[in-house]
């Protein structure tokens, strides 16, 4: 994500200075490219996390610096791609997606289907941050097959989080979880900027799953402990899609 980012911009030459942004591609991005990717995340090697943390802050307090000395806008999408892209090098070696059973994405996320005035049907789909899910191809009523994906986990990254994006992550997330009941749908934010009634009251909203804050505050580093627990999070929602239908004959049956 973010590495097609830098890119569109040096074909482009953004603001006029493509070849500042091909630099530091060069410069930054692709060493820590390729120490992100050495990274094999495993629930016993806490190192990994601690180490990929560090990177993570740096190179994001890079990105940061070259916005502001060369006035890159926040709706260029310049940094919060990085995060979006973290998620890359974090699940990268779940066994899920290694044998290909499953993938990542981030375009045509189904979230339902409508009948048409002409009474075909018509598939629904969103575009999501990351995506772990399987692609499959679909015809309805003989109509020509499409490519859609039936998501295991939805997550709307961004780089802060208030009010007003809040209503709009939630209804996208309420889309996914009506038309697929057993994905799980997460935030992933650099900091909130909401209040803790916003917080306390998305408890109790079956529109998302978790939401994980990186940073206490917009100036303060990326935690290991909460990039860990949110790799723990998706692992564990990812690992559990195939073993949730099993019903108990008495007792609690849901939950």
């Amino acid at each position: 994500m973010h590495e097609n980012n830098l890119l569109t911009k040096i074909q482009t030459n953004y603001k006029g200075i493509g070849r500042k942004i091909e630099e530091f591609y060069n410069q930054k991005y692709k060493p820590i490219r390729e120490k992100l990717l050495s990274f094999t995340f495993t629930v016993d090697n806490h190192t990994d996390f601690i180490n990929a943390t560090r990177i993570f802050n740096d190179y994001y307090d890079e990105l940061k610096n070259f916005a502001r000395t060369y006035s890159v806008t926040s709706q260029s999408k310049f940094e919060s791609t990085f995060l979006e892209e973290m998620n890359s090098y974090l699940f990268k070696d779940l066994p899920e997606i290694r044998s290909g059973d499953l993938g990542v994405y981030n375009k045509r996320i189904f979230a339902g289907m409508i009948i048409n005035n002409d009474k075909t049907i018509k598939v629904i789909t969103k575009d999501v941050d990351f995506c772990i899910g399987k692609g499959v191809n679909i015809s309805i009523d003989n109509q020509p097959a499409i490519h859609l994906v039936l998501p295991v986990v939805a997550v709307e990254v961004k780089t802060f989080l208030d009010a007003t994006m809040f209503g709009e992550v939630k209804s996208s997330s309420k889309a996914i979880r009506n038309a697929s009941p057993n994905a799980k749908t997460y935030v992933l934010m650099g900091y909130r900027s909401l209040s803790d009634v916003h917080i306390i009251s998305a408890r109790n909203d079956a529109a998302l799953t978790e939401m994980f804050a990186l940073r206490e505050s917009a100036d303060a580093p990326m935690r290991a402990e909460v990039i860990r627990d949110y790799w723990l999070e998706i692992r564990d929602a990812v690992q559990k899609v195939s073993s949730n239908t099993q019903v108990n004959t008495f007792g609690r049956l849901l939950y």
